[in-house]
Formats: structure tokens, sequence, C-alpha cells
């Protein structure tokens, strides 16, 4: 982007270049948002920093088209284990190891792994894409300030400065996102609290090329040593392997302990086997702390229902904790996949205004909870193999795909409202051809909601169907994708559907697994069909037996689950 095309008026302002907030560009410009993103370095990370992607992040990116270049990189883990490590003297050196599966086997994904890969190559991915729509990151650029202008089209008025050039600018945007780390000057400049605490705990990590006899090479694997320390190691890109370590007591400042000290803890804590450090790409000593911003928006509690935020915090921006479990860079992209479609769809007046605050309201307990299986996580000392149990206890949490905005209540097909939509395999009725519910659902439009009619035995289920489709008929709703999954295989059946309800298209058959989709979804009888609407995030909106007056149902329980906002009708 040159000075000459830069504008001065756009729909969103990114301070932050790490990949949350390049995520957030990303999806910006497949919003059709019009966007500029700073960041006050001169140059990106090279090395460090954030290197896990869980696996419903790797379902988020798929979905958003951000994962082809990442797939290839990086190295794909599948178990976690946990090692006692006895004395040099004892012969049998590692037999308290235990070991899980990464992902649980409850969880029906294309991602049964975790990808370890740099920080600096998923930024650079995500850079990549970026600048194929002629956007690039403007460096060394920081917001030295910004106003917010009641009335205007574009009320945020912020003042730009290049701290090399020292040059100013000042920029109108609809909305500004704060994704510039755990030192936010946005967050300060809105006075919102960062919550929470640090610790005298420091803890070493680095990147490094190793020769070990270490024999759990290819898991995530979490030991206590012989003499009380402890370690974690797991292999990266290109024959990396990240050691994290913790720490003895110092006094010494964290940036005055030395890379010596974080490798002779490292060798200690693998005793008896021997490692040997032959390159360090990058090293650092962290001390270990929890935070979370007591608000992600400039709306403040007492603000009139009116006033809606337009400056949003992102990342780590509005939490942070140790890297212990990974959770950092994975729920920042949470905070933006949950944020961008919304601010797509109130931009384009799809949607009220009112939706933007559901950010905070569902983003914020994620951060809240991540932190405090960190404090069990991070504090475990790992005797009696408390650790394991804990890692089980918040696994699918922690892989992501346990993550949900669900309240209070139960639905009548035991998912909630807020749950992680399952992602079953089902057969395309106009190919033959197996696929999976995203793989499906991935559309050209930016953002869109999927009615799922689980239609079971059409054979019994034809009028009710029928019926239920005939709502839309007429309906050009690009918002909208109806997607019809009966476990019927009669081809003269389906073909009797008319042809004015339903586009052959989206017509898939259940028959994997004795209709894996239907029981996944909690329709056990199939004489009794049901719908359940997914959120653009992939989330469940709304889900219950299917009504023959769609339109009521669309317009009210919506309306309700949605708290308050109704996607049919725009302010």
């Amino acid at each position: 982007m040159t000075e000459e095309t830069k504008s001065k008026q756009i729909d969103i302002l990114i301070v932050g270049g790490g990949p949350v907030g390049l995520f957030a560009a990303n999806l910006a410009v497949k919003s059709g948002l019009t966007t500029r993103i700073v960041d006050i370095e001169a140059e990106p990370q090279h090395w460090g920093r954030g290197d896990w992607l869980h696996g419903r992040t790797l379902e988020i990116l798929d979905y958003t088209g951000l994962n082809t270049d990442l797939l290839g990189t990086g190295s794909k883990v599948e178990t976690l284990a946990v090692h006692h490590q006895l004395p040099p003297r004892n012969q049998t050196a590692t037999a308290g190891r235990t070991s899980i599966d990464f992902v649980p086997e409850s969880i029906v994904t294309k991602y049964k792994h975790l990808l370890c890969v740099g920080q600096h190559i998923t930024e650079s991915n995500f850079q990549h894409t970026l600048s194929e729509n002629g956007i690039q990151i403007e460096r060394p650029v920081t917001v030295t300030q910004f106003t917010r202008e009641e009335g205007e089209d574009y009320p945020i008025l912020a003042t730009l400065e290049n701290k090399k050039s020292h040059s100013t600018e000042m920029v109108r945007a609809k909305y500004l996102l704060g994704c510039d780390g755990a030192h936010s000057s946005i967050r300060k400049q809105i006075g919102i609290e960062y919550e929470g605490h640090g610790s005298k705990q420091n803890c070493g990590v680095l990147d490094a090329l190793v020769q070990t006899n270490f024999p759990d090479r290819k898991s995530i694997s979490f030991v206590r040593g012989p003499f009380g320390s402890h370690a974690c190691l797991f292999p990266r890109e290109n024959n990396l392997t990240r050691v994290m370590v913790e720490l003895p007591s110092d006094e010494r400042d964290k940036n005055q302990i030395p890379l010596e000290t974080v490798q002779s803890e490292a060798r200690r804590a693998l005793l008896p086997h021997r490692v040997e450090f032959l390159a360090v790409m990058w090293w650092t000593v962290y001390s270990v702390g929890q935070h979370v911003a007591n608000r992600y928006t400039d709306k403040k509690e007492d603000d009139d229902d009116n006033i809606i935020p337009r400056v949003f915090l992102c990342g780590d921006a509005c939490h942070s904790q140790s890297p212990t479990l990974g959770q950092g860079l994975n729920t920042g992209i949470g905070d933006v996949f949950n944020l961008m479609w919304k601010i797509a769809m109130v931009n384009a007046g799809l949607a009220k205004s009112s939706l933007l605050s559901t950010y905070e309201t569902e983003r914020r307990p994620v951060a809240q909870k991540v932190i405090a299986i960190d404090r069990l996580v991070s504090g475990n000392d790992l005797k009696d193999e408390p650790l394991m149990s804990l890692i089980q206890e918040n696994q699918k949490f922690t892989t992501g795909f346990g993550i949900s905005y669900a309240t209070a209540g139960t639905s009548p097909l035991s998912l909630r409202v807020g749950d992680r939509a399952p992602d079953f395999k089902v057969v395309a009725y106009n190919t033959g051809k197996k696929a999976r519910l995203y793989e499906l659902w991935h559309t050209k439009n930016s953002w869109c909601f999927h009615l799922l009619i689980l239609a079971g035995d059409l054979t019994h289920t034809t009028e009710r169907v029928t019926q239920a489709l005939e709502t839309f008929k007429d309906k050009k709703w690009s918002w909208l994708q109806i997607h019809l999954i009966t476990t019927t295989t009669q081809r003269g059946v389906i073909d009797s559907l008319p042809s004015t309800t339903i586009n052959k298209q989206a017509l898939l058959i259940d028959k994997i697994n004795q209709a894996q989709c239907h029981h996944g979804y909690n329709v056990k009888d199939t004489n009794a069909p049901a719908a359940v609407i997914v959120r653009p995030d992939l989330h469940i909106g709304w889900i219950g037996m299917l009504s023959a007056s769609m339109e009521d149902w669309l317009a009210n329980e919506i309306n309700l689950d949605f708290k308050g906002w109704n996607v049919l009708e725009a302010e």
C-alpha cells in the first residue's frame, strides 16, 4: 500500500501485526471491509512465541482458507506424555511414563492432532495472503491517540505516528481493534484494567537443534526430573525442538539470567538422559503470570444501551497466561473468529448493533477459564500424576473443541445453543462423494448461517420437511444456506421432493457409521425431524425439533437465543 493509496477513511483500523492482528485483517478483507493494519515494531519477530495450533484452530483456519500452506509445515503431534524421571542409578529411567491422545477420541474432527510450528511461519503465511489483497503491515507505526465522535459514520479519529520518520496522519474508522499484545497501548488508552498477577517463578524457553537420547521426542512431553526440576519438550519444524524448563529461585532479574542457566536446568530435568544443544535459534526467560482485561471493549457497564462498542481488544491485549498448554495464540484466533462475523453483519445491515456486545459476554468467560486452568497446571508439581488428571479433565476445552457459549439450560437435543457444531462426514447426493459438513458449509460469501434440516427417514417425514422448506422457496437470503440431511437412500423417495423447495446440491445422505450425523446431533428418532442453525463461527445458534412454521421460528426463537438480536431485522 503506497502513500497515495492509503485511505484516510476505513472500516477497521487494526493495531498489532502479530498472528491475531493479521488473522483479523484477513477476515476483514474477506468480509469486504476496508482495512489498515499497523505495528510499532520495525520488523516482525523471526523466532519464538506461540507455536501450538490446536485442532479447533486448524478447523477455523481451514474454514477461512488460511491454513493451506501451514499444513505442510511444522510437526503434527498426536500424543501427550508425562514422564517421572528416576535417578541415574536406576536402570528403569522412564518407568513413570503415562500418555494420552492429544485430541479426545470422542471428538469428531479432521484434525486429531496438534500442529507445532513457529509463530513467524504462521505470521508469514497470514501476511502472504493479506499481500495478495494489496495490504501490508505499516511499520513502525503506532496509534498515539484516538477519540470517539458520536454521530459520525466513521466515529473513531486516530492519530498514526511513524516512529522512524516521526510523520503523523489522521485516520477515521468505524472500528478499532487492539491486537497489540499484553502491554497494549489501546487497552491503556481506554482505561481498561488488566486484572491478575504475575509470580516470582521464572521459566526458560528455547528453540534449538538438539541431540538427545530422550526416547519420546515425537510427543508433547512433560518431564519431572529426578531432582524435582520440571521441563517440557516437543518437536517443531525443520527438526527443531522447543524446550521449556522451570528455573530455580533466583534473586536476579529475569533479564539477567543467562542462556547457560536455562540449558543446565534442562539437562538436569532430563537426567539420566543426555541432551546437547547444537544450535540455539531463540531463547528467553519469562515470569509465570495470568491476566484478563476487565472489559473487552470501550463500552462501559453504565453506558446507555444506544452506545455500541467501537473499540475491541483481542488476543494478549485482553488475556495472558503461561505457555504451558499453548493457549494464548489459539485463544486470540478464537477471539477474532467470534468478533469479525459480527462486525461484518452489523456493518452490512444484516444484524442489530447490539450483536457487537456479545463479543465480550461470550469471549471473556473463555479467557477466564483458560486462566483458571493455567493456574492449576502451571503450579502443578507433577507428583502422583495430578498433571495428567488435570489435562484430561480439561482436554476438550484446551484443544478448543469444548469451548461453548452456552448459557444455563438445555435443549431438547442435548447439544446446547453456543456449543461447537460437530463436523460429521456425509455423502453428497448429487456426486455420491463423501464430505465433511465444514467442507460443504464453506462458501464464497463472507459469512453466512447454515440451516441443517435433519430430516431422518423421508419415507415418513416428507410432508413435514416439505412444509418447512416451503417457507424458504421464495427467499433469497445470501446469509442463509439450507442443507437437507436424510437417512433415506431410496432415490425414488428423494426424487419425490418438490424441486421448488430444495436444491439437490444441498441434499446430503447420512449413511456413514449408521447415520452418525443424526446421532451426533442427538436425533435418535429418524421419524421426528429436527433442525439446527449453525452460526458463521461454526457454533450452534439454534437447535430443536423441526417446526412447520419456520418463518415464525426464525423470527422469534433466534431472536431469543441470540440474546436480543434478530438476524432478519436490521436497524
